[in-house]
């Protein structure tokens, strides 16, 4: 099964990948049209994937705290400490309840997109040469969207990944029935 996914990069357009690049398209169409259909599978993915991402940085991260121990002292230490153990309970957190934690980020972005245009339009009121645009009123409105229903961006936004995943399936099958043929 694994051998499906182990490339040789430095002659990556050979006959003998084209069974591979059809595998892995025929999945990543699979999965592309099942988070499409399904929404709550496409914002756990997105979730997941954020995981994932969050999850390396905190590898990373981990690796520069070890380094630090040899030379840095405790107190310098102790607040990237503290921030890899936040990382590490938002990464459990995004694991483990998706839509929760991608209702909570819609709405603390909604809060702050509705907060920022009520301080523009204070600020605005004494200067004469800020007038307020048509993209003030989109955000603003926007904001109250993301405050109202706050998955609604987590669902928009597993929708373009699933396109674009569907694409890169479509695009991995035809290129594995090119090299084939």
């Amino acid at each position: 099964m694994f051998q499906y996914f182990n490339f040789n990069f430095n002659e990556l357009n050979k006959k003998e990948n084209s069974t591979r690049f059809i595998f892995i398209g025929s999945l990543l169409l699979i999965l592309g049209i099942f988070s499409l259909l399904y929404k709550n599978l496409g914002i756990k993915i997105v979730s997941w994937s954020l995981g994932v991402a969050l999850l390396c940085l905190a590898y990373l991260n981990l690796k520069n705290i070890n380094e630090l121990k040899r030379y840095a002292p405790k107190e310098e230490i102790a607040p990237i400490k503290r921030n890899q153990t936040i990382l590490l309970i938002v990464i459990a957190l995004l694991f483990l309840f998706p839509k929760g934690i991608q209702s909570f980020m819609s709405s603390i972005l909604g809060i702050y997109l509705v907060v920022s245009q009520i301080l523009r339009i204070i600020k605005s009121k004494d200067n004469p040469y800020y007038k307020l645009g048509l993209w003030n009123v989109i955000e603003f409105i926007f904001g109250l969207i993301l405050i109202g229903s706050p998955l609604f961006l987590s669902k928009f936004i597993s929708s373009i990944i699933s396109f674009l995943i569907i694409a890169m399936g479509l695009y991995l099958f035809s290129l594995g029935n090119r090299l084939r043929g």
